[in-house]
């Protein structure tokens, strides 16, 4: 018995309290704080479709390099606003996560727009920033769902 004591007691520390967990937020903070989430994205979101067709029309031979680059610069603009606006905003507790991972999004949207089109980066860059939007807009979600707020739109962070 002697022995189990001591077994219990070796290399034991003394350590200070536990950090208290983050306050949860209220419904209303939670809320806000997702509503400027989206708010920041959404326009990256707008300015996608127009880009995509304008890609698609260039990979297709209807529309000039010069063009699609000139269309590319435009939408980077867009997604480095709104990086900006999202490292910015205010995401505590249950939305931090999906914050770091909606800026990690813009970050890979950037990369791609900076690389050569249908070049492998720009296909890697590309896929990781849709993965990580959806992946964002998905724990976003989860989060109204489990405290039964209305959905944010699927659109809203494409």
């Amino acid at each position: 018995m002697a022995a189990l004591l001591l077994a219990g007691c070796h290399g034991s520390k003394r350590r200070g309290p536990e950090p208290a967990p983050a306050p949860k937020l209220s419904l209303r903070a939670l809320d806000a704080q997702q509503q400027r989430l989206v708010a920041d994205y959404e326009r990256v979101s707008r300015t996608l479709t127009a880009y995509e067709l304008a890609y698609r029309d260039w990979r297709d031979g209807r529309l000039e390099a010069r063009a699609l680059a000139s269309r590319a610069s435009v939408f980077r603009g867009v997604v480095t606003r709104a990086l900006i606006r999202v490292r910015h905003d205010r995401a505590t507790s249950e939305n931090a996560r999906p914050k770091t991972i909606l800026a990690a999004a813009l970050e890979a949207r950037g990369r791609a727009l900076a690389s050569p089109p249908a070049s492998a980066r720009y296909r890697s860059e590309w896929n990781r920033s849709v993965v990580a939007a959806r992946r964002a807009l998905t724990l976003m979600q989860d989060l109204r769902d489990r405290a039964r707020l209305i959905p944010l739109p699927e659109d809203a962070i494409s």
